[in-house]
């Protein structure tokens, strides 16, 4: 199967390198072409825009970072809508709104061209080592067909719904995550007053209650050894629960904690840590406290 990927970021390229390693013949499309001389140098082919991807591909990637991202390589002048042959799938990996991903089904099913609303969650650990987890929107006869390339970056794949479904529990997965790892900064915050060092709230915690994904990776990554570039952007994590908070009012749901929670991010990306793990909140929240000392 002839295979496309577009969008090579810190999850994007590690998906496509362990495409590449299936044996497909794999045609990458970059913004920046020489930040992807790895991969063409794995064996990937280099096209010159989404269209020309397209016109060679079965199955097509997208890993981007915003809707609007993804509308500019599916509708946009160049874009795939332009050259892809009826029957192809698209794959879109994209954190986004589920109202949207029906939007951009509808006009690939125009064209028979088939959509699977795809994000995933594992981090950067799991983008490299294959073993991310794909909630899956769609139908599962397209599934099936791409099946073997889904089990090439995820360990774990699942078909939740129809097209918006699998976006829709990604949403609920931020905002769980999100509000984790805020909790978990503040917690370590106040542990620090107390006297509590990081590596004994690790090693005592992460065999408690208050154990979490957050607390195993955050830590031992990112807090202890104080380095909180690379990791999942603050600015991301802004972008994914506003979409929560964008699901709420249109269910009419109130999401308190959320909403909270998102203005705590919103704060520290306007003091300087939106380019930062999410991690970074510890930082944030210690200013103040540090402030007061």
């Amino acid at each position: 199967m002839n295979i496309g990927f577009i969008g090579t970021g810190v999850m994007g390229k590690p998906m496509a390198r362990n495409v590449i390693e299936t044996g497909n013949p794999v045609t990458i499309f970059a913004r920046h072409p020489e930040k992807i001389a790895d991969l063409s140098a794995a064996g990937a082919e280099v096209a010159d825009s989404p269209a020309e991807l397209a016109s060679r591909s079965e199955c097509i990637f997208l890993s981007l970072p915003t809707d609007s991202d993804v509308e500019a390589v599916v509708l946009g002048d160049d874009g795939i809508l332009q050259a892809a042959r009826p029957n192809t799938v698209v794959v879109d990996t994209t954190t986004g709104a589920p109202r949207f991903a029906s939007r951009i089904a509808s006009a690939l099913t125009e064209h028979d061209i088939f959509y699977l609303d795809a994000p995933v969650s594992g981090g950067v650990k799991g983008a490299r080592e294959g073993t991310l987890t794909l909630m899956l929107g769609g139908e599962s006869a397209v599934v099936d067909r791409v099946r073997s390339v889904l089990d090439a970056v995820a360990a774990n794949v699942y078909l939740v719904g129809p097209v918006g479904a699998g976006r829709t529990l990604k949403a609920l997965n931020q905002m769980m995550a999100g509000l984790n790892a805020a909790v978990l900064c503040e917690s370590l915050v106040l542990a620090k007053r107390a006297g509590v060092s990081p590596e004994t709230f690790l090693s005592v915690l992460g065999k408690s209650a208050g154990n979490s994904y957050q607390l195993q990776t955050k830590l031992p990554q990112f807090i202890i050894p104080k380095k909180f570039d690379g990791g999942f952007r603050i600015s991301l994590m802004l972008k994914d629960l506003d979409i929560v908070l964008e699901m709420a009012r249109e269910l009419q749901t109130p999401t308190l904690l959320t909403a909270l929670g998102t203005q705590l991010y919103r704060a520290a990306g306007a003091a300087g840590y939106r380019d930062k793990d999410t991690s970074a909140l510890f930082g944030f929240l210690s200013s103040f406290s540090d402030a007061g000392s």
